[in-house]
């Protein structure tokens, strides 16, 4: 049965408790109680030992001092011997008899002729006949040749007589004469009377008495049974130890097989006669136990008594409790009207009531708020997912395809950390050749970092057009960012600008992790240099660096939720792991690499969850000439006026056996003249010479050039036009003149300037 109840359980306690204390006490008790019942036994017994020992030994005595007379009477009168010990024999009861027994005349000249020898028969008569008589000669039994030795009296071992069907003991001592032993005055001693004084003694109940021989020999004992028999050689051995100490064995006597007694033994004097006292130990312990057994009785009934008034009392004083449990059962339902218990004391169980009171009137002004908040809950939730539709809106798609010449191919994926997020990725074209791509990170999260974040994309789609360069783009968002930015919000941004003819990819970083490239070989960090986040600094500067991709080769960039992912131990995900990722994905070459990264990441962080936005972007180049282009043309020259010319004949003579119309060859002619001899001439640097670099390709409807020089910035984008009023060829053509003819006779033309010099993109269509 479960004790559900605290008054159930308190006096179930209560029991244990007290009963345990009981019991651990009343063993203790007990303990003391028959340690020192024990001794006290030990004492009594012994002094009882030792006081009938004294007792059998004065009636031993007696016969051994009359004997011990007789002898001395009888050596110089043997004639009145047989008087002498019959008139001994009338007066001493606990003889049976006396003989003065003489060595044979024959043996010895003094011998009288006679040894008389007086018994007392069962009815008390006296008897006597001469020994000297008898069948067998006594002179040649052992108890005559011990007598004659024993000048000062001996006892001699018990016999039983076969003519007086009695068991005795003699005592012998020498009758001399002349200062030799001529007999031996034997008296002796029926057992019965040493049987009867233990029979006769006050001993406990339960307890036994016996009288024991030198060879283990049972003199007497309480009954007649083992009277004349041999002891155990156990208790024999025992008895010959110290007589001092008491003696405990188990199953030393046969009328306590098997169970521990105690034998308390005391040697009788002018004997090799031990007297002893066996006391079960069950009957010492007996009154202990019977009190014990009383008292625990009247314990457990108390105990009992104790625990009922426990439990009326304290059901009594916790029934209160009972209907604030039930109370509160209610409460989890989701009830709050009901009636409480009357509070008549300011007790724990009073106080507790008031307090219960208390708590349900601010639980239901809880839940109150609680049903508020959740419905406020529900509304920001709604709030947020439209936000984050919104956010995805503002975002491109995670994968593009340029759909004129294939010429790249983009795989982009966001995955924020909460419902939206702070990261950002866009790209976007402004016109046939140049695509601008850019991945950006803000510093916060939520609803202030998407708000940020949709800000920065806007801006830098309004910007890009009148920037010539990422670095330049760079400068102009981060302007536009820094004002009315009260809350000191800032984002790393890292923008290139692609030539999605030609693969020229020139890059600037505003505080962002720098891109990975791969192709052929491994995975590698761009080295790049990086200025200011955007929104921090308003006269931030930012460099740029220009590499050309080649076919195969991918450009991945990310934010730093990828390399600071940690795991469940708190390691980071990190730039060397990143790299291994992709060097993995390199070797397959197939599929989304921002997606397998994403992968590598998340399966890297399970069980930790995601602590940051996390956004990737790929771009793969394909071929330049994907579309139907070919290289036709690709030097690098040093800035002469002797080099340019050189150049332009190979120009002419690839676009000839390309089978070029000769009108567009003359245009490209003149166009590169302009535009590499004013290189030559005017963007010489003053500290070095400076390299000019062509590439030359033909596609189907127009022929793609691609100018680099290292030099002073050049942008004929700038030159003013010209007036071309009156007769032309009567006006000096000079440079902005020139500048003109490139404008007209190119049909698309582009200028961008970066640390690394100037870059022209021109392109001149051919005729249908």
């Amino acid at each position: 049965m479960v004790l559900r109840s605290i008054a159930s359980r308190l006096a179930a306690w209560v029991l244990a408790g007290t009963l345990l204390v009981v019991v651990a006490g009343g063993f203790l008790l007990f303990r003391v109680i028959r340690e020192q019942i024990l001794q006290q036994t030990h004492r009594e017994s012994a002094v009882l030992a030792g006081d009938v020992s004294h007792r059998i030994q004065h009636r031993l005595d007696k016969v051994a001092d009359t004997a011990q007379t007789l002898a001395a009477l009888i050596g110089p009168r043997p004639d009145d011997a047989e008087t002498l010990i019959s008139d001994a024999l009338r007066h001493n009861a606990d003889l049976a008899g006396l003989a003065a027994a003489y060595v044979p005349v024959s043996m010895d000249a003094a011998s009288p002729g006679r040894s008389p020898f007086v018994s007392r028969q069962g009815d008390g008569r006296l008897v006597t006949r001469d020994l000297l008589k008898d069948p067998a000669p006594y002179w040649t039994q052992a108890w005559f040749r011990t007598g004659l030795g024993c000048s000062v009296g001996c006892w001699q071992q018990p016999f039983f007589s076969q003519s007086r069907q009695r068991q005795l003991v003699n005592y012998s001592a020498a009758i001399l004469a002349g200062g030799r032993a001529v007999g031996v005055l034997n008296a002796d001693v029926t057992l019965e009377w040493l049987q009867g004084v233990l029979q006769n003694l006050n001993k406990p109940k339960g307890t036994e008495a016996f009288v024991i021989d030198r060879q283990g020999v049972y003199l007497a004992t309480d009954g007649p049974v083992l009277a004349g028999r041999r002891a155990q050689d156990e208790l024999v051995a025992a008895l010959r130890g110290d007589t001092d100490e008491p003696i405990r064995h188990t199953g030393i006597l046969a009328a306590h097989a098997g169970a521990p007694v105690w034998i308390y033994h005391a040697p009788i004097d002018g004997t090799h006669w031990q007297f002893g006292l066996v006391v079960p130990e069950e009957q010492i312990y007996a009154g202990v136990r019977r009190t014990f057994s009383v008292a625990l009785s009247v314990g457990a009934l108390a105990l009992l008594s104790l625990t009922l008034l426990t439990l009326v009392v304290t059901r009594r004083v916790l029934s209160p409790l009972g209907v604030l449990t039930e109370r509160a059962e209610q409460v989890a339902k989701g009830a709050l009207d009901f009636a409480l218990p009357t509070v008549r004391r300011r007790d724990e169980v009073g106080r507790l009531t008031h307090a219960f009171d208390r708590m349900r009137h601010e639980l239901a002004d809880h839940l109150a708020e609680l049903g508020r908040v959740a419905r406020e809950q529900q509304r920001l939730a709604s709030e947020l997912e439209i936000a984050q539709q919104i956010q995805t809106a503002l975002l491109p798609g995670a994968h593009f395809l340029d759909a004129r010449c294939h010429n790249f191919e983009l795989h982009a994926v966001l995955k924020p950390a909460r419902t939206v997020g702070g990261d950002l990725y866009s790209y976007f074209m402004l016109h046939d050749q140049r695509f601008y791509i850019m991945v950006g990170d803000v510093s916060d999260k939520g609803i202030p970092a998407a708000l940020f974040m949709a800000r920065a994309i806007t801006l830098a789609k309004a910007l890009a057009p009148r920037a010539q360069s990422p670095q330049q783009l760079l400068q102009l968002l981060n302007q536009d960012l820094c004002r009315n930015n009260d809350g000191c919000m800032f984002v790393s941004l890292l923008c290139g600008l692609l030539d999605t003819a030609t693969g020229h990819f020139s890059m600037a970083s505003a505080g962002h992790e720098p891109p990975v490239l791969w192709g052929d070989g491994a995975p590698r960090l761009l080295d790049i240099e990086t200025g200011p986040a955007l929104g921090l600094d308003e006269e931030a500067t930012y460099s740029s660096r220009r590499v050309r991709l080649r076919p195969g080769e991918t450009l991945l960039m990310y934010t730093d939720g990828i390399t600071e992912a940690t795991d469940a131990s708190l390691s980071m995900y990190g730039q060397e792991r990143m790299l291994a990722c992709l060097a993995r994905y390199a070797a397959q070459a197939e599929g989304d690499p921002a997606g397998y990264l994403l992968a590598d990441v998340e399966a890297f962080a399970a069980g930790h969850g995601q602590a940051d936005d996390i956004t990737v972007l790929a771009l793969r180049w394909h071929h330049a000439g994907a579309d139907g282009s070919a290289s036709m043309l690709d030097l690098t020259m040093p800035a002469s006026i002797e080099a340019v010319f050189d150049a332009l004949r190979h120009c002419d003579e690839q676009l000839a056996s390309a089978g070029v119309a000769q009108g567009v060859r003359d245009d490209v002619r003149l166009v590169l003249e302009e535009l590499m001899v004013n290189m030559a001439e005017h963007g010489r640097p003053p500290d070095g010479d400076a390299r000019i670099e062509l590439r030359m390709a033909l596609a189907a409807d127009a022929v793609l050039v691609d100018l680099h020089h290292d030099g002073q910035a050049f942008n004929p984008l700038l030159s003013p036009v010209p007036q071309l009023t009156g007769d032309v060829a009567d006006r000096e053509i000079d440079g902005g003149l020139g500048i003109h003819l490139v404008r007209a006779m190119a049909s698309d033309f582009s200028y961008a300037h970066d640390e690394q010099g100037n870059h022209l993109q021109l392109r001149f269509i051919l005729p249908s």
